[in-house]
């Protein structure tokens, strides 16, 4: 019966099938969508390992249902699906929006890292690490994650209290940012100002109009030539070229450490660099659109699924026992460093709506929140901003860590 209850497959498909009804259920036009999976796998984990526990006290409660190997693979597919569909738009983007990216990925870390300053001296009741990890756990970085273990160990502290911050806010933090970036589409949706409907007259909007009347004009000829195209050679070297690039350590000094993109960062930086170049030699990185929407939409469900089965259960315990403090704690933070962007990027900086959810995404470094975005406003535009905004909202988030444990 044990070996059944956890089997990885039959969890994973199991959670991705009874959270595809659950995501279909929309409240007031908001809905969970391909998220419904996150949550039906933080109950499935929690009761199977509550089963499991009857039958069996000494059961492993601290074991992953899914191995590390098939949850990197379904966040490497899926990054790599978005980088590649968002890649004809990078330079344009780029180009218009990049010191606003670089400012709003600032922003959002900085409010974070204030908020995890502040928690510190207002519960002192809890350690510096487990707040620390908080600040990682509610912005759903891995890379911010390992540089917060590594500086605490530094400074003579507990990996174990900086994971269980990290844990406990990771749930919070992801339905922060899922939740607002639907009701931020919706918002935009119905005001008729996500980037295809606006009717300003800017010259990156007249640009744009002239961009999607010619890309209409070709679209069918196009779609010959790309209909089922997928290169898995170009697809494969993506993948690799990324996770090679994200392994790369740059020294940052003895106080800061080293930074690193991660496999998210590695794999979503060479998607859109060798989707812009299109072919080398004859390897091409020119794709069917509908192509790789089923790989995304298939790696995303994933990913999420295995996210649930792996936190649920660690994450619902801590919460019903120790951990109500620092859901409090990560649940704010999460707020905070979101909202803030939201109000800098649409007020100060005038982000366009459609690329505002993407970056806004990117500054948490929220790949759950990407799939959000792109499912709520249908459109791979969000990718680019999140493309352009994660790799440095990743170095300001590692930058304000170490600092957080040097000068708290």
């Amino acid at each position: 019966m044990e070996s059944i209850l956890t089997n990885p497959f039959i969890l994973m498909f199991g959670t991705i099938f009874i959270g595809k009804f659950l995501g279909l259920i929309d409240i007031k036009g908001v809905s969970l969508g391909s998220s419904g999976g996150l949550f039906v796998g933080i109950f499935i984990s929690y009761g199977v390992t509550a089963f499991l526990l009857m039958g069996n006290p000494d059961f492993d409660t601290t074991q992953n249902f899914i191995s590390g190997e098939l949850f990197n693979l379904s966040l490497v597919l899926f990054i790599a699906s978005v980088g590649l569909a968002a890649s004809k738009n990078i330079r344009r983007i780029i180009r218009n929006n990049g010191p606003q990216f670089i400012i709003l990925a600032f922003v959002v870390t900085l409010t974070g890292s204030l908020a995890t300053w502040a928690f510190v001296k207002l519960f002192q009741s809890q350690s510096l690490e487990s707040v620390v990890g908080t600040f990682s756990g509610a912005l759903t970085s891995s890379p911010g994650l390992a540089a917060a273990i590594e500086s605490s160990l530094a400074t003579g502290g507990s990996e174990a209290l900086v994971g269980l911050g990290y844990s406990i806010a990771y749930v919070p933090g992801v339905i922060i940012v899922i939740l607002f970036v639907q009701i931020l589409a919706k918002s935009f949706r119905e005001k008729g100002m996500l980037l295809e409907t606006d009717s300003g007259d800017t010259e990156e909007m007249k640009i744009y109009r002239r961009d999607k009347e010619t890309e209409k004009e070709t679209e069918k000829e196009k779609e010959k030539k790309l209909l089922h195209r997928f290169s898995v050679t170009g697809f494969s070297l993506v993948c690799a070229s990324g996770v090679l690039l994200g392994n790369v350590s740059i020294p940052l000094g003895e106080t800061l450490g080293e930074f690193s993109l991660g496999a998210t960062g590695g794999v979503l930086i060479m998607a859109l660099f060798l989707g812009d170049r299109k072919k080398i030699g004859k390897i091409s990185f020119e794709m069917d659109e509908k192509v790789l929407g089923v790989t995304r939409d298939l790696a995303l469900k994933m990913f999420l699924a295995i996210v649930g089965l792996n936190y649920g259960y660690e994450a619902l315990t801590l919460i019903r026992t120790t951990g109500v403090e620092l859901l409090f704690i990560g649940f704010l933070t999460g707020l905070a460093s979101i909202g803030s962007g939201y109000l800098v990027g649409s007020k100060l900086l005038k982000i366009k709506p459609l690329y505002l959810i993407g970056g806004l995404c990117g500054g948490m470094t929220s790949t759950p929140g990407l799939a959000a975005a792109i499912e709520s406003t249908d459109s791979n535009e969000v990718g680019v901003a999140y493309g352009a905004t994660y790799p440095f909202a990743l170095f300001f988030m590692i930058l304000f860590i170490n600092l957080l444990f040097q000068i708290v």
